[in-house]
């Protein structure tokens, strides 16, 4: 990753890059910010910038410096194999490593994932590409103790040895864990090696941490840099003016502007399908019930799980409606304004945790093979059942 392929952020980025030039490279540092911001790539990117052998220098445009992303050093660095690059990041068990995950067991897949997200990575979106979803990944002691091993090597090839620590806050905080076991290293680390932790919520971290490393705080991105990064999904997306809108409405944060977009694309694919399904299931009238399930049935199955997604979605925005009075537009407008304003009264605390776990349960298993119409008419059954308890 070079600074140019990060999306705004030029103000921070001409700084770090003038403190690494200046000498004055902080051993342990924190990046800390919303994902969407671009933590992660800015840390990748400091590290290719700090090892390149080549750095070029501009005396024009509004980058002054950056990696030359040509070296021996910068190509092993942009397919995140360089091996003065040591990755550490939250895991869980899965179908394939059954119990102590590490890092190092799912190094491969971790990098294969940041290459499909542009390194703009979500703990959620990591943990669901390892068939974890259900899970709540943690940085482990077993990974703590490989991580102290490695900084006591000395770099292979590089000037320095980094570690990046991304969603640093899922370290256990507790005794004998691992932000307890790396806070020797953090203190004093060897000679050459540079610690980035990268955290998305650092009130989550253990103060002796926090103290121990520089702070470098990364703010949204600039609403300009952010609809030039995202022209080509405005562009495709059939209505410019209201994608903009929703682009600015996410606020400087690149995850949350493509959410936006494709909530809203979503919502013009599978609007009425929805509408007509939450109809059915309050006649729940078998046959008509059985032709909309045949109707889904003949869809992909990507394009099935698209709708589940974009359902489940929905009744998560019908409850904060409806319970806190907390509105989203593009997410409630189903094309159906007395639909609009009569469903969100259905999706109350009473029901939405129910209902929400039935869709999770329901993807889980479209992903899985299942049977689509025997899965779909399941969870029509489920849901009738559940809107009737509100």
């Amino acid at each position: 990753m070079q600074f140019k392929d990060i999306i705004g952020q030029r103000v921070l980025i001409n700084h770090l890059t003038e403190i690494i030039d200046s000498g004055r490279i902080g051993h342990a540092q924190l990046f800390h910010g919303a994902n969407g911001y671009g933590t992660l790539p800015l840390a990748i990117a400091y590290a290719q910038y700090l090892n390149c052998s080549n750095r070029q220098h501009y005396e024009s445009g509004d980058l002054r410096a950056d990696s030359c992303g040509e070296c021996p050093s910068c190509k092993k660095y942009q397919a995140l194999a360089h091996p003065d690059l040591h990755l550490f990041f939250p895991t869980a068990t899965n179908d394939r490593v059954k119990k102590e995950p590490t890092s190092a067991q799912f190094v491969a897949d971790f990098v294969e994932y940041l290459a499909s997200c542009r390194q703009y990575a979500t703990l959620e979106g990591w943990m669901a590409s390892i068939g974890a979803e259900d899970k709540k990944g943690y940085i482990s002691v077993p990974d703590a103790n490989e991580f102290i091993r490695q900084t006591s090597l000395k770099a292979y090839e590089a000037s320095h040895k980094v570690f990046i620590i991304w969603m640093a806050e899922m370290m256990r905080a507790d005794a004998g864990g691992a932000a307890q076991k790396m806070l020797k290293v953090l203190e004093e680390p060897s000679d050459n090696t540079v610690i980035i932790l990268v955290a998305e919520n650092i009130s989550y971290m253990p103060l002796t941490i926090l103290s121990r490393t520089q702070s470098v705080h990364v703010g949204p991105i600039e609403g300009d840099a952010l609809l030039r990064a995202m022209e080509p999904q405005i562009a495709a997306s059939g209505d410019e003016g209201k994608a903009r809108a929703l682009v600015a409405d996410a606020q400087g944060d690149y995850l949350r502007a493509t959410a936006n977009l494709e909530r809203s694309e979503r919502t013009q694919q599978f609007a009425g399908l929805f509408v007509d399904w939450m109809r059915q299931l309050f006649k729940l009238n078998i046959k008509t019930l059985s032709a909309w399930v045949d109707q889904v049935s003949a869809m992909g199955r990507e394009q099935q799980r698209r709708f589940l997604m974009y359902a489940q979605e929905s009744i998560r925005a019908c409850y904060l409606s409806n319970a806190a009075g907390y509105s989203i537009v593009s997410e409630l407008d189903f094309g159906d304004e007395k639909f609009n304003k009569a469903f969100p009264t259905m999706i109350t605390q009473r029901n939405v945790e129910a209902i929400d776990k039935v869709f999770s349960d329901t993807i889980y298993a479209i992903d899985r093979n299942a049977y689509h119409k025997i899965a779909f008419m399941s969870l029509s059954f489920s849901i009738s059942s559940l809107l009737r308890k509100r």
